[in-house]
């Protein structure tokens, strides 16, 4: 005895297909040529470092290093790019062209590639080139996260001022929109950067009376819906209350109509009964029936 679920399934996954969670990426033949790229890659390398590192014209230095015959698969060709860029190099592949794909003999019908590798400095010089890289990679983007916050904070002045002018203009009671979400830190920010001209236009004040009235609108909207639902409430249970009320009183006029018909019926009943009973009763046929007759 078995239960589902619980027998082998051997190579297939149990749906009609072959179970695939077992399979590796990358197949030995893929792996094999994945070597002779990275050997090919070394190659290069040693190549480049024979060269005069003093002279500047020689680098970059680009050279189309695997050719079409050693097809990598997107699993090896993944795994063999990080190892150029972990060099300081660039890797880039393009299609095969026909002839290119005659000549390797390779005979897939997929996509063959051949890849170039580019030395952008002498390799002695490589790993000083990649750290200045990510260096001033990390200093553009601490760079741009400095701007980001500087816009966000004048953003956040910009709005407080011009929250403030509109107050001014038509009763600080009239404007609600900032009265909430403020945090010490932001008044801090405020204060540091109150060397700033913050320029208030018209425009920005007809703008933030739009966002006043808009808000305005929506908590109408939403206390209006609040209180009606509430109302439907208990109209619903007080017309709930109505109907089982109705409901009684016509199941009870129901009750004693019922019980005046039954006693109308036995009343009939006892009468048809009861001259149903005397067996002596007789009709006398009239004169003219005793005429008809003769």
């Amino acid at each position: 005895m078995f239960s589902f679920g619980s027998y082998y399934l051997g190579d297939y996954d149990g749906f009609g297909g072959p179970d695939r969670r077992c399979w590796a990426d990358k197949s030995e033949a893929a792996l094999r040529r994945e070597r002779t790229a990275d050997g090919k890659f070394d190659d290069f390398l040693k190549k480049c470092s024979a060269l005069d590192m003093n002279d500047k014209s020689i680098f970059p230095l680009t050279d189309e290093v695997v050719d079409a015959s050693t097809h990598l698969t997107e699993a090896c060709w993944k795994t063999f790019r990080k190892r150029v860029e972990n060099k300081g190099c660039k890797a880039k592949r393009r299609q095969a062209t026909l002839e290119e794909r005659v000549a390797s003999g390779d005979h897939r019908k997929g996509k063959l590639y051949v890849i170039s590798i580019t030395c952008p400095v002498h390799p002695s010089k490589a790993k000083d080139e990649k750290l200045k890289k990510e260096a001033a990679a990390a200093a553009k983007k601490k760079k741009a996260e400095e701007a980001a916050e500087h816009k966000a904070r004048l953003a956040a002045m910009h709005k407080e001022k011009v929250s403030e002018t509109y107050a001014k203009i038509v009763g600080e009671e009239h404007d609600d929109s900032n009265t909430q979400h403020k945090t010490p830190g932001k008044a801090k920010a405020a204060t540091m950067d109150s060397f700033v001209n913050v320029k208030v236009t018209s425009a920005d004040l007809l703008q933030h009376a739009m966002t006043v009235h808009n808000k305005r609108q929506t908590e109408i909207r939403l206390a209006n819906q609040s209180e009606e639902r509430k109302l439907m409430s208990e109209l619903m249970k007080k017309h709930e209350e109505e109907k089982q009320e109705l409901r009684r009183k016509m199941k009870s006029n129901e009750s004693k109509l019922i019980e005046g018909a039954k006693a109308e019926y036995e009343e009939v009943k006892g009468k048809i009964e009861e001259a149903c009973a005397d067996k002596t009763a007789t009709v006398t046929p009239s004169a003219s029936a005793k005429k008809i007759k003769k």
